[in-house]
């Protein structure tokens, strides 16, 4: 009977307190909703020092030179030392602009089709690709010319769950687009972390929502009339190359498209040329590579670029396998790869679809450091009478000093 009892409070408790976290998140967006996301105020950048062609002038000022154009924001407010909490950063046409975008020279990216920036390609998740085309042909779309452009297919739903920058300026601002220079950044921001400026193009840029902190609004200015500089405050702003495990999965569209213009788009996270050389390379680790999305997935994206068809008519099979070793570097991308045994064919779709499907991988870790890895593993599939591939049905791994042979 008290058993009984003390089950019933124990589950009259856990649903209260279900209920009262549920009531604190409510309270929590409504907060945000109504102070941090909907500004009815606005700033005028006080306390910020503004450098026009490398020299300091007053805020006023700004308005006798008709050709002045926006650079760039610092922050300040976490140096002591510093008597101002930022600057902003202004130049006229014969003066040098403030420093290009980083991503200012990359191609053209389009995700399914849709033109995306460079900041929306490096938010995908690369291991749900189906397949990347680049072209080296230079392209003029709205009146900017790219140098070539890389098409990405994927599963991935990417746009579900985002809204562009006209989106959300026009609902947590109401303001009007072409009076506004956007601030996408995260909290925490300083020189080496400065956050994009945007001042056009809005749609290429996809922000999701729910990662919307604050939306902050400063009137600036201009010889020609003001202008609004909006802040979006978004804890989904990735400035870190790591995902949210830190220094043990690296993002992989780091690895992709740190140099666009050198992967291949059929190998995309295959270093082909890596020197291994006097590399300490282990077998065993506390933390050793494993497909990101589990091992049912990666068959999954396996067959589909080896052209399997997921559902086929029952027909008599017998069941073979293959046997393939590679190294798993510090960023999970992957070399080396080779089939160990007895070669047929058919093994060199295999290693194709490794190489297709090869930014998947977490990296190996021991003590919180990353490592080389040599990963083995075995992948069984079935084949009809004609010696076609049916299915890829299961792996497994194997270790040195273990044999090789198929359980």
């Amino acid at each position: 009977m008290i058993t009984a009892y003390m089950k019933y409070y124990q589950i009259l408790l856990l649903m209260l307190v279900c209920c009262l976290n549920a009531q604190s998140q409510r309270l929590r967006d409504r907060i945000l909703d109504n102070t941090l996301l909907y500004p009815k105020q606005y700033g005028t950048f006080e306390n910020y020092e503004f450098i026009l062609n490398g020299a300091h002038i007053e805020k006023d000022e700004l308005l006798n030179y008709p050709e002045a154009t926006f650079g760039r924001v610092f922050d300040y407010s976490r140096d002591p030392k510093s008597k101002y909490q930022g600057v902003l950063y202004f130049h006229t046409p014969w003066y040098p602009p403030s420093p290009a975008d980083q991503h200012a020279d990359d191609p053209a990216y389009f995700i399914n089709n849709i033109q995306v920036s460079p900041y929306a390609i490096r938010s995908t998740v690369v291991e749900e690709y189906t397949a990347i085309r680049r072209s080296e042909q230079d392209t003029l779309i709205d009146v900017i010319v790219y140098q070539g452009s890389i098409h990405v297919d994927t599963d991935e739903d990417f746009f579900a769950n985002r809204m562009t920058i006209p989106e959300i300026v026009k609902k947590y601002t109401g303001l009007p687009l072409e009076n506004v220079i956007v601030h996408w950044r995260d909290r925490y921001w300083d020189a080496l972390n400065p956050g994009v400026i945007v001042q056009d193009h809005f749609p290429l840029y996809y922000i999701n929502p729910k990662g919307l902190e604050e939306v902050k609004v400063d009137r600036i200015r201009f010889a020609e009339g003001e202008r609004y500089f909006v802040h979006l405050v978004d804890q989904g702003y990735r400035y870190s190359n790591l995902t949210e495990k830190g220094w043990e999965t690296p993002q992989k569209n780091f690895v992709v498209f740190f140099k666009p213009r050198d992967f291949d788009p059929k190998a995309p996270c295959y270093i082909a040329d890596f020197d291994i050389a006097g590399k300490d390379i282990r077998n065993r680790a506390q933390g050793e590579p494993e497909p990101s999305l589990g091992e049912e997935a990666y068959l999954k994206k396996l067959s589909a670029h080896m052209g399997l068809v997921a559902e086929q008519p029952q027909a008599e099979t017998t069941r073979d396998s293959i046997l393939v070793q590679f190294i798993v570097l510090h960023n999970g991308a992957i070399t080396g790869l080779e089939s160990i045994g007895s070669q047929k064919p058919v093994h060199a779709k295999f290693l194709q679809a490794i190489k297709q499907h090869s930014c998947v991988w977490t990296a190996a870790w021991e003590n919180r450091r990353t490592l080389y890895f040599k990963r083995k593993m075995v992948i069984f599939y079935s084949e009809d009478n004609k010696g076609n591939i049916v299915s890829l049905d299961s792996l497994e791994y194997r270790y040195d000093g273990e044999p090789n042979t198929v359980r």
